[in-house]
């Protein structure tokens, strides 16, 4: 039997990230990219340089679905393809100067939205929910439920 206080946070857990994915997705989704072509590019900016199966995991993707995003940033000048130079059966994925370019605005664009919805949060509370989100974000990382899992019960 799940407990009122339980059901309460499980309630405003699922809104808050509701709307955190809504206001991501708003915010990303700038500069001409779409929410996914943005998580590569960011992946990009931060690690320089990724092969396709490096990208794929890091951004949690199937290889078609990373190979598609990445054929439509080279078709669009954004990043650019060649042979690893350890192994040539690999394929890597680097910015180019434009796609760096794109990086720096849209990374902008990120340290302001969130800089927007801090500066609505009083300094004083800002190491509790930090703390708080951490605790979280680690039960996150370790629940495996499916829905598979609650119908068996």
């Amino acid at each position: 039997m799940t407990k009122k206080s339980d059901l309460q946070l499980s309630i405003v857990m699922s809104r808050f990230i509701q709307r955190i994915i809504t206001l991501d997705r708003n915010e990303k989704a700038c500069h001409g990219v779409t929410l996914s072509q943005h998580y590569m590019i960011d992946a990009l900016y931060r690690k320089n340089t990724l092969t396709m199966n490096e990208l794929s995991k890091e951004l949690n993707l199937a290889m078609s679905t990373s190979t598609r995003i990445v054929d439509i940033l080279v078709r669009d000048g954004i990043v650019s393809r060649h042979p690893s130079e350890s192994d040539r059966r690999k394929v890597c994925v680097t910015l180019t100067a434009n796609g760096r370019e794109i990086a720096e605005k849209l990374n902008a664009c990120t340290q302001q939205f969130w800089a927007n919805i801090l500066n609505a949060i009083p300094d004083e509370k800002k190491k509790q929910i930090s703390a708080n989100m951490k605790m979280l974000l680690k039960a996150l990382e370790t629940a495996q439920v499916s829905c598979s899992d609650v119908s068996n019960s």
